[in-house]
């Protein structure tokens, strides 16, 4: 049930909810503090791919919920992030590490179409829809590109987005959606979580908004907003292969199952694509 959008306010929409939503890293943690499934992804990616412990380049690490768990096993990470908040909670984590723990981790600002991190790496990963916040083709296609340049030979770069769902992508705008009622951690008070979304189809961008009610009404609500590109399977290999890149392997879930339209999730671990030889012109 999409509705007309003024370019202009989906213009304003998108760079707001490329950073509202990870401004406030302690609420931030505590909604995806159960997601875990894709930290144990990785951290058997980076087994299966480096066979122990090696350097791997991380875009968009947030807080370390996939970095620390990853320089537990051995790995030497750069986590990289451009959200001011994110990265003061990261430092913060980081110090509270023990100090050979810590020492494997180096963070560094960044954003994902302009990165740059010292030496190559065995592994690049963007954990967690990452890359749904880059919005057009071109901002997708500097971001792959500044992730092979950042390959080690042999290396991958590994990432998961969402698949797309036709039927969340048009519901009801005006209607609140997914009513959870949980306690903040800041300010300590019970709260009602609930979204909706309006969804630019010719862009493919979905206008999240999170809403934030007391409980007991007192107060003001908080609107906090969100955006993700959508990509299609078909278009995202299309997209992986106009960068130089080739998908290795594709999965629907982060247990190595394969990908079908009753996914979750599209998790593609890819490879510098081999050049094709030219063959020889006749006389």
């Amino acid at each position: 049930m999409s509705r007309k959008l003024d370019q202009k306010l989906v213009e304003e929409l998108v760079d707001a909810g490329s950073r509202e939503h990870y401004a406030d890293a302690a609420l931030y943690d505590h909604e995806y503090r159960r997601r875990r499934a894709d930290v144990t992804f990785y951290r058997e990616l980076a087994q299966r791919r480096l066979g122990g412990p090696g350097r791997i380049l991380e875009l968009g690490a947030g807080s370390g919920r996939v970095t620390v768990p990853l320089a537990r096993d051995g790995h030497q990470i750069v986590a990289i992030d451009q959200s001011p908040a994110m990265l003061a909670a990261l430092r913060a984590r980081v110090g509270s590490l023990p100090a050979t723990v810590a020492s494997r981790i180096t963070v560094l600002p960044g954003e994902l179409c302009t990165f740059k991190a010292p030496g190559k790496f065995s592994l690049v990963i963007a954990a967690f829809n990452v890359l749904e916040h880059l919005y057009t083709r071109g901002e997708l296609d500097a971001c792959l590109r500044r992730a092979a340049a950042h390959l080690a030979p042999g290396g991958a770069f590994a990432f998961d987005v969402q698949l797309p769902d036709l039927a969340w992508l048009n519901r009801d705008p005006n209607k609140r959606w997914a009513k959870t009622r949980f306690t903040d951690p800041t300010t300590g008070r019970a709260t009602y979580y609930s979204t909706n979304h309006d969804y630019d189809a010719v862009n493919q961008i979905a206008l999240i908004r999170i809403y934030y009610d007391p409980v007991d009404g007192r107060g003001p609500s908080r609107i906090v907003k969100l955006t993700q590109r959508k990509y299609f399977p078909a278009e995202l290999e299309g997209l992986v292969a106009h960068a130089g890149l080739r998908v290795a392997a594709r999965y629907g879930d982060f247990f190595w199952g394969a990908l079908d339209g009753g996914a979750e999730s599209q998790v593609l671990v890819c490879e510098r694509a081999v050049p094709r030889r030219k063959l020889p012109r006749g006389r």
